[in-house]
């Protein structure tokens, strides 16, 4: 069988879990061809693999979240639509597996080859939550409103250029991520969602093939200072945040790596304290089982892969569905969120003040709180018990086959 995998180009976390896709198809026989964004495509390269080049709708500013600006051109809408077209008739897949791609539901629909789609439970149109806030704290109205204000505004853009194609018009654009078959990178103990025929926890697709810097781990580990691991991932960021972050944790006596995500701007930041590592990409996979806490912007693929090592997660946000992520290891009992809920409206810089208002002494309490000591007992290995139970790249890939 041939498939097409196609992931939005926001975040590399979305290519890797298609490497690891690609990887494990062929490896049971079929051909896979990856198609990212010319921006994303030595990134590919570099991992030795070969791919197509489709546009995306994130080149409209590069955001690394869902703006505006991503649904306000029809014709690049339309341009998206044609050349994913155009690919798939030329390379003819069986299915099409779309990882948080908002066009490649339409474009499968006029090449009349069967859509699947990967993404998180969170961003699904059936899902009852807010991201960022428990239903009961404040804010959480305001919030919803804006949000779904958000989503019926890129619904009726993306629509609207649906209907010029013959295809039926959506009222919320999350429908997009919705596929024949929607698989859930997450698990329900972290992200319940209202279940459905369609609807399938396959649970974390990791990949551990960065191209990461050579770091002396044992060096590293080698005195009696808890190692603490920063990261931002690979999209939004903030080296005023990350600075001060790391500044503060060797304040109090961590040994601390900062993985900046390949940004330029963190591995530039200068008068660092001396127990501080600064590396472009981490292997984190590696690092974790000698971690005491990872401090980090809430991504899915960094949280679950320190729950697998029962590494507790503090989350300071820089977008909504990140800030999400730390109420759900809050109910999971394996983390904490830094900041109280924040109201966004379509920028970042809401979490940025929330966390420069914040005065050392509460940073502080609040690492203090999200440490082994802190948690319930016995939470961080239930968590692991969880992962281990998963196999999702096999388990993806199997039912992509059948």
């Amino acid at each position: 069988m041939k498939f097409l995998l196609v992931p939005g180009n926001n975040s590399l976390s979305h290519i890797a879990k298609c490497l690891a896709i690609d990887e494990r198809l062929r490896a049971l026989g079929h051909d896979s061809l990856l198609a990212v964004g010319a921006d994303r495509a030595q990134f590919v390269r570099d991992s030795g693999r070969t791919c197509a080049i489709l546009p995306d709708l994130q080149e409209n500013d590069h955001a690394g979240l869902p703006t505006v600006q991503w649904f306000s051109d029809a014709e690049k809408i339309s341009e998206c639509i044609r050349n994913e077209v155009t690919l798939m008739k030329e390379y003819r897949p069986d299915r099409v597996l779309g990882v948080f791609r908002f066009t490649l539901k339409a474009s499968a629909a006029l090449a009349g080859i069967p859509f699947d789609s990967l993404t998180c439970g969170c961003m699904l149109h059936s899902s009852s939550e807010v991201l960022g806030f428990d239903r009961r704290e404040e804010g959480a109205a305001e919030q919803k409103q804006y949000l779904d204000n958000f989503y019926r505004y890129a619904g009726r853009k993306v629509g609207a250029v649906l209907k010029t194609f013959g295809l039926e018009g959506i009222a919320d654009i999350r429908e997009m991520l919705q596929g024949e078959r929607t698989f859930l990178w997450d698990f329900p103990e972290f992200a319940a969602v209202p279940p459905g025929i369609d609807t399938h926890h396959i649970g974390p697709v990791s990949w551990n093939y960065w191209p990461h810097d050579e770091l002396d781990i044992p060096q590293l580990t080698e005195d009696a200072a808890p190692l603490a691991i920063v990261t931002f991932g690979t999209c939004v960021n903030s080296a005023e945040v990350a600075i001060r972050t790391v500044r503060l944790l060797s304040g109090m006596g961590y040994r601390v790596l900062l993985a900046a995500g390949g940004q330029n701007e963190l591995l530039c930041a200068s008068k660092l304290p001396a127990r501080v590592t600064v590396c472009r990409f981490a292997p984190l996979h590696l690092l974790f089982p000698h971690a005491a806490l990872l401090v980090c912007h809430g991504g899915q693929l960094t949280v679950f892969e320190a729950l697998a090592h029962e590494v507790p997660v503090l989350v300071m946000p820089l977008q909504p569905e990140q800030a999400h992520n730390g109420l759900c290891l809050e109910r999971l009992g394996c983390g904490k969120r830094l900041l109280p809920p924040q109201i966004f409206r379509g920028n970042s810089q809401v979490y940025i003040d929330a966390f420069q208002a914040m005065s050392d002494d509460d940073f502080c309490t609040a690492v203090r709180s999200c440490t082994r000591e802190a948690i319930a007992p016995g939470r961080l290995a239930h968590a692991r018990t969880i992962l281990e139970s998963f196999q999702a790249t096999q388990t993806l890939c199997n039912m992509l086959v059948n």
